[in-house]
């Protein structure tokens, strides 16, 4: 119920189109189930890898999107033997010390921000948007003005996730099939009620073809290739982690004489994890699909209704193929200002201003790591510097000025003088 509308809004969000999300959610969610550690984590499409995905395959393609599908299934093959091969080098617990929690809160804050404001074209019915557009907007929305559809579809669909999510606390159950019931609600009016704005059309039926087709990088792009890799790889995995320990510390259900029901509970492994969650990327790529990761939201969903082990993902990937094969005719009238709305409504959450004025309060030190890195998460996009070979400076750039700026702090911290 929401792993489906979900994926299909962030594959539009990694410049692709819906039906990769779908790929994406197919294989990759049981095998990185099976051969991870958590019981709970839900792998899948998530927001930040898609984002760091269209901006990977954005530059590495020179402008010819032609290249966008070849490139992205490229990346979820190399994401996965990198963390494969860093889980064999028993190195899962190193990325904690690699990548901070300052810089990934700062990072993820700036990024969350980043992609709410790129969804903002499709809640308004307009063709993508940059930069220059918005210095121009006056002349922007003389050539391309507002869909008032596409508002009212965006408005609707806002209104129906707010009041599932937030008022209706009471029900869980309404909770879960929030997202669902936009989707239903927004199709429906669209179908029978004469919609003139974007919808997502025609979707291709039937199981991906499970096959990798190679294409030549060009050489020139080789090293930000490996670099868009590492870091896909690195935060795809720090977000997968993070929420299987999240989920870890709950407290195992107990029947009525106080016996746990699940008799064998397993400590999340960070390596094993890792080794899942290579093998769920590399399952991606042989579906034709993009970088995948654990996603905090089907992930709580998981454990809210009891789930012990990787049957309800293969549950997941079983209803999923059910999809592929007979429902997609369904969603040709979707609107693609809800998929807007349903990044926007999973994304705002991750915006913690509130918890990087408290960390500067706190750690001074910490804090203006933080605040470094969210700032120029935001500012080199716009700076957009040439860095190498025509690839020029982009939000992944945030994530390591960060770091980078993290270990000056530390190296510079004077040690405590105790007399």
């Amino acid at each position: 119920m929401i792993i489906i509308p979900q994926s299909m809004a962030y594959a539009t969000l990694a410049n692709l189109d819906p039906v990769y999300g779908l790929y994406a959610s197919f294989i990759p969610v049981a095998i990185a189930a099976f051969f991870g550690s958590s019981r709970y984590l839900a792998t899948g499409p998530v927001a930040m890898v898609s984002l760091l995905t269209a901006v990977a395959v954005t530059s590495l393609s020179l402008g010819d999107s032609s290249l966008y599908v070849p490139l992205a299934i490229m990346l979820a093959l190399s994401v996965g033997i990198f963390q494969i091969t860093l889980s064999l080098a028993k190195v899962g617990k190193l990325i904690d010390v690699v990548l901070k929690e300052h810089v990934i809160l700062g990072f993820t804050s700036a990024a969350a921000l980043i992609i709410a404001g790129s969804q903002l074209s499709k809640v308004f019915g307009l063709s993508k948007v940059s930069l220059s557009d918005l210095l121009t907007i006056n002349n922007f929305l003389d050539s391309t003005p507002i869909n008032l559809y596409a508002v009212s579809m965006s408005f609707i669909a806002l209104i129906i996730l707010y009041i599932f999510k937030n008022k209706l606390t009471r029900y869980q159950f309404l909770g879960n099939i929030a997202v669902l019931t936009a989707v239903v609600v927004t199709i429906l009016l669209s179908k029978n009620y004469d919609y003139n704005g974007p919808v997502v059309g025609s979707i291709p039926d039937g199981l991906p073809s499970f096959s990798f087709k190679g294409f030549d990088l060009n050489p020139n792009l080789i090293f930000m290739f490996v670099i868009h890799t590492v870091i896909i790889s690195f935060v795809g995995f720090m977000e997968a982690i993070a929420i299987a320990r999240q989920l870890e510390q709950k407290e195992a259900v107990k029947n009525s004489k106080g016996v746990e029901l699940y008799k064998y509970p397993t400590p999340v492994n960070s390596n094993q994890e890792l080794f899942g969650q290579g093998l769920g990327n590399i399952a991606s790529s042989i579906s034709g699909a993009y970088p995948v990761s654990g996603s905090f939201s089907r992930s709580a969903v998981n454990e809210s209704v009891g789930s012990y082990s990787p049957v309800s993902s293969i549950t997941t990937t079983l209803i999923v193929m059910l999809t592929l094969l007979y429902a997609t005719p369904l969603l040709f009238d979707l609107p693609t200002a809800t998929l807007g709305i349903i990044v926007i409504f999973a994304v705002v959450p991750l915006i913690k201003v509130k918890k990087m004025r408290e960390l500067l309060d706190r750690d001074k030190n910490k804090g203006l790591v933080c605040w470094t890195t969210f700032l120029s998460t935001l500012i080199f996009p716009i700076l957009s510097i040439e860095i190498f070979s025509g690839i020029n400076t982009h939000i992944w750039t945030g994530i390591i000025f960060g770091f980078l700026f993290s270990l000056i702090i530390e190296k510079n911290q004077s040690p405590l003088n105790i007399n």
